[in-house]
């Protein structure tokens, strides 16, 4: 016995994670990253305070009512918790935590990758290069389209939408936004705003 608290792991995480939960737990870690089934879940959390699910796991009414006493926190590898049911976790006083900043820059990111792969034919020309059918050099084939000084459209200008906006400026692009409430000026940035829609003009 380590005299650290246990937690249950649910699925493999990064290695950086694991390393600081078992320095700092007595860390239930699943080397083969497979999903628990629901009675495993439970099983496998007896003497745990707390349980580190993902949303591949279904924390149901059911599910935390069967969940060990000692367990006093779900902490969820995850941005969305719609994976747990918060009404039981509060009746059996499980704090339930969650992620939220923890994808936005990758989100962002991808968004990136996705505007500037399909205004550079990137798909195309990958199928080209990997089949060796790239024809002669030619100042027109496989051209696209710059974004650079582009109008960019977001539609909805949370966390992933401010951190997307901030990218698309190194393109000096123009960022328009609709969002249900305008943000305050220093989170806008510049950004144009549309309170029924993103015009077109």
């Amino acid at each position: 016995m380590s005299g650290k608290p246990a937690v249950l792991v649910t699925r493999k995480l990064p290695q950086a994670v694991e390393e600081r939960l078992t320095r700092d737990y007595d860390a239930r870690l699943n080397a083969t990253d497979r999903i628990y089934s629901s009675d495993e879940l439970i099983q496998l959390s007896e003497g745990a305070i707390a349980v580190i699910p993902c949303h591949t796991e279904k924390l149901t009414a059911e599910v935390i009512a069967q969940l060990p006493d000692s367990v006093r926190a779900i902490c969820s590898f995850s941005v969305g918790y719609d994976h747990i049911d918060l009404e039981a976790a509060r009746a059996r006083a499980i704090t339930v935590t969650n992620t939220p900043d923890v994808l936005s820059d990758a989100t962002a990111e991808i968004a990136m990758l996705c505007m500037l792969g399909a205004a550079r034919r990137a798909h195309e020309s990958a199928r080209e290069t990997r089949t060796d059918s790239w024809a002669d050099w030619s100042a027109t084939h496989q051209l696209g389209v710059q974004i650079t000084g582009k109008r960019l459209a977001i539609i909805g200008m949370g966390r992933v939408g401010q951190i997307m906006a901030k990218r698309a400026r190194g393109f000096d692009m123009e960022i328009h936004y609709y969002n249900r409430t305008r943000l305050d000026e220093t989170r806008e940035n510049g950004a144009i705003y549309h309170g029924t829609g993103v015009g077109t003009g």
